[in-house]
């Protein structure tokens, strides 16, 4: 369920359905998916409002979708 919350968002914020749908678990945020600065926001915005998960998605990992989707499930969602 988790990772379909963070495909879920992906795709309100504006990533390609598609591109989302062909990354698996081990997917990067940045490198994989291209995020640019406004999605990178948006992203980290919409899983603090929706979530309740504060995470820095600046700092120097470049976080995969496993790893948010382990995030969001701990989250009170």
């Amino acid at each position: 369920m988790s990772l379909h919350k963070i495909r879920e968002i992906l795709v309100g914020i504006g990533v390609d359905a598609a591109l989302v749908d062909t990354c698996g678990p081990d997917a990067r945020i940045r490198a994989d998916l291209e995020l640019d600065s406004t999605e990178t926001t948006d992203l980290q915005v919409r899983l603090e409002r929706e979530c309740a998960l504060k995470v820095d998605l600046w700092d120097r990992d470049d976080y995969s979708l496993g790893q948010l989707a382990d995030a969001v499930r701990e989250a009170p969602c």
